[in-house]
């Protein structure tokens, strides 16, 4: 009786941010959302494998979307503080659906070349930079402080179940109809994903609209410069973006030159990432209110190094099959809190220029695809894998007790 009555509370605390109304339509919007930009991935690199034959333009197309989202990302924040959120994600997906539509038309009339896919990838990029920043900042309005890491959380469970579906049908998909059908899939999620924010309900207008465009900026960045906390999470950030998450775009180098997988395979891959990540997510935002949440990043980072590191060791695939799921599982409760930290450490005047910031972070996920796709090209995908995982043990192990010690990260949880 008494582990049902906890069971049931922990069930009540998993879905507690569902039960807003407006966070309901902001999970299933994001849900199509999430699933476009996960087709996108995986379509891009096979397409570029097939087209090149080398991991050099796979991690090149990747390094044009990381560029663009980097040096945009601070210009992202401050539309985030300074125009309506709702309207500005809705316009996103739109034309995130348009570039999908346009490489779909591209493909089928046999006219798309690589300079198609460079332009893309930059649009991408500079559309990134905008959405990351105001769709966090959209859920902080919506749910508050108190419930920021079990939405975040749940946001997550959304975005990797999506990437979980999206990578089977991505790769059922290619190796059956086409690779430019996969493309459409992006198109249709997308859409599908700008209609269903039309019916979130609530007060979403930017609070700092009276400053010029440019004094918004140098305030965001001087902010967090001068608040060592922020400086410190967002340099943790960039490090994992660059060696961690760059493992999604990996995985189609992985799946063709290390284990002689097609495109099929690939999305079986992917999908078991994926399933890490969503049941990862499911026990984070079961953990509701969680007050280590230092601890938690802390530990993902390092368990997503050794795992990285350990796959240099192995070309099985089913023990291949099963580190991409523990990558995706310690990658997911790592985000979970870093973007709870984040958030939690601003105030809502500067919040959406701190996560524009966070955001350009998120741009070295791709730029890491670039560097770690070269040194595929020129050694081998699992040199690729060991610098990333070294170099995560490495930092995570200077840094830890610089986190430990920092009492404001508790007092803030």
């Amino acid at each position: 009786m008494a582990l049902l009555t906890h069971l049931k509370n922990r069930t009540t605390i998993l879905f507690s941010a569902l039960n807003n109304t407006n966070y309901r339509w902001y999970w299933f919007a994001t849900f199509f959302s999430s699933m476009s930009t996960g087709v996108n991935l995986i379509t891009q690199g096979w397409l570029v494998l097939e087209m090149t034959d080398d991991p050099l333009w796979v991690g090149l197309l990747a390094g044009i979307t990381g560029i663009a989202q980097i040096s945009f990302g601070t210009f992202g924040g401050v539309i985030v503080d300074r125009w309506n959120k709702r309207v500005t994600i809705t316009i996103l997906q739109f034309f995130t659906g348009l570039i999908g539509l346009i490489l779909t038309l591209l493909l089928i009339y046999n006219q798309l070349e690589l300079w198609h896919l460079a332009l893309a990838a930059m649009f991408n990029g500079v559309l990134q930079s905008v959405r990351i920043p105001t769709g966090n900042s959209i859920v902080f309005s919506i749910v508050g402080s108190k419930s920021i890491l079990n939405a975040l959380a749940s946001q997550l469970i959304g975005f990797n179940s999506s990437r979980m579906i999206g990578s089977l049908l991505a790769g059922t998909v290619i190796s059956v109809f086409g690779v430019e059908y996969s493309y459409l899939l992006v198109m249709l999620n997308s859409w599908i994903g700008a209609v269903i924010f039309l019916f979130m309900g609530g007060n979403y207008e930017s609070i700092s609209k009276n400053d010029s465009f440019w004094k918004s900026l140098r305030e965001g960045i001087k902010y967090s410069w001068n608040d060592k906390s922020i400086l410190l999470l967002l340099s943790i950030s960039t490090l994992i973006e660059l060696f961690g998450f760059s493992f999604f775009i990996m995985l189609p180098i992985i799946a063709k030159e290390i284990l002689g997988l097609n495109a099929q395979g690939l999305g079986y891959l992917s999908a078991a990432n994926a399933l890490g990540s969503t049941l990862s997510t499911i026990l984070v935002a079961s953990l509701g209110d969680f007050k280590y949440k230092p601890h938690l990043l802390l530990f993902s980072a390092l368990c997503v190094g050794v795992s990285l590191t350990v796959f240099v060791f192995t070309d099985l695939i089913i023990l291949s099959f099963i580190l991409s799921f523990i990558i995706g599982a310690f990658l997911m409760s790592y985000d979970a809190s870093m973007g709870s930290l984040l958030q939690l450490l601003c105030t809502d005047e500067i919040r959406g220029r701190v996560l524009g910031l966070y955001g350009i972070t998120f741009g070295f996920t791709p730029l890491g695809g670039f560097f770690l796709g070269a040194i595929s090209s020129l050694f081998s995908p699992s040199m690729a894998l060991g610098i990333s995982g070294v170099s995560i043990i490495t930092t995570i192990t200077f840094v830890q007790s610089r986190i430990r010690k920092n009492t404001r990260f508790y007092l803030e949880s």
